[in-house]
């Protein structure tokens, strides 16, 4: 199993004692999902032919997760795709996000193979908008109704990404 450690930031498999409060997040009456939500939380810290994921942990304290996402079934050979999500808007803000992504992307460069690593957001996630700038992603455009919802119209999602190169540069 892998560990990630920054400076303010670890990533790191989730315990099993915090399976119940991560499966909180996604409330779901169906247990067949509840089940495959577990086993990928059992999972976490090992690459598996879908994904990658981890706890984020910072200040001793669990903050959320973060997953990178890399199946032949749906992306390219060497394309990875970030998800993060800090549970606690006060934990926003401070910089442990766009830490863990920069580890996460490091990882993915350095360790799996990764040519491109990208990343989505809500086009009207500001805060997501401006971490994704911070860690050296670049802004490629608008997914348009890209994100559906269950109370309305589908969002649309901006596309930010960082590829093999970009990283040499930087």
């Amino acid at each position: 199993m892998t560990t990630l450690r920054g400076g303010r930031v670890t990533l790191r498999p989730f315990r099993e004692d915090e399976f119940d409060r991560a499966l909180a997040r996604e409330p779901s009456e169906d247990p067949e999902r509840r089940e495959v939500r577990r086993r990928r939380l059992a999972l976490s810290g090992t690459r598996t032919a879908w994904e990658i994921m981890f706890a984020v942990e910072a200040e001793d304290r669990l903050l959320g997760d973060i997953q990178a996402r890399c199946s032949d079934q749906a992306m390219p050979p060497g394309v990875w795709e970030i998800g993060i999500d800090l549970w606690d808007p006060a934990d926003r803000g401070r910089g442990l996000g766009s830490e863990a992504v920069r580890l996460l992307a490091e990882y993915l460069f350095e360790h799996e193979g990764a040519h491109r690593v990208q990343a989505t957001t809500d086009a009207e996630n500001a805060a997501m908008r401006r971490s994704l700038d911070k860690c050296g992603f670049s802004f490629e455009g608008v997914l348009r109704a890209f994100m559906p919802v269950a109370d309305g119209l589908p969002r649309d999602y901006a596309m930010y990404a960082m590829t093999m190169d970009d990283r040499r540069s930087a």
